[in-house]
């Protein structure tokens, strides 16, 4: 018995000691920092929003489309000046656009997600964002 006690306790030890080394090996590394998911859709913009003010800009003005489409979902209805909440959203997204720091092709498309949303609610808000384009700006 007592020569069994050492070869018994060696064979304990070695059980699962690969297991280890092997999970370490093949478990996945740490997720990385997921990159941001403003304006999904067109991945050149958060691309082109290079330092962390324009960064800043951009969550900004995502959360204010995605206010105005939420808002402008939510009337009934088309009118040419549209309802108080929608004519607020779309205001509050034009003053941040206004003072926000990314570059004039950004703007240009991050005005066509806000513009598409107010369209069918607000005839005088989408004209509001069509007059904000800074084309004769991109265009030179």
């Amino acid at each position: 018995m007592r020569r069994l006690l050492p070869l018994l306790l060696l064979a304990l030890a070695g059980c699962g000691g690969t297991a280890t080394h092997e999970r370490a090996a093949t478990s996945p590394a740490p997720a990385q920092r997921a990159a941001p998911s403003y304006y999904p859709d067109d991945p050149q913009v958060v691309a082109r929003a290079t330092t962390a003010e324009q960064r800043q800009d951009l969550a900004r003005l995502w959360r204010d489309t995605l206010r105005v489409r939420r808002v402008a979902a939510a009337t009934n209805g088309s009118s040419l000046k549209g309802t108080p909440q929608v004519r607020l959203a779309t205001s509050t997204f034009i003053d941040d656009l206004d003072r926000s720091r990314i570059d004039d092709v950004s703007k240009n498309r991050i005005i066509d997600h806000a513009a598409a949303a107010v369209a069918p609610v607000c005839g005088q808000c989408f004209q509001q964002l069509e007059a904000m384009r800074p084309i004769p700006a991109i265009a030179h």
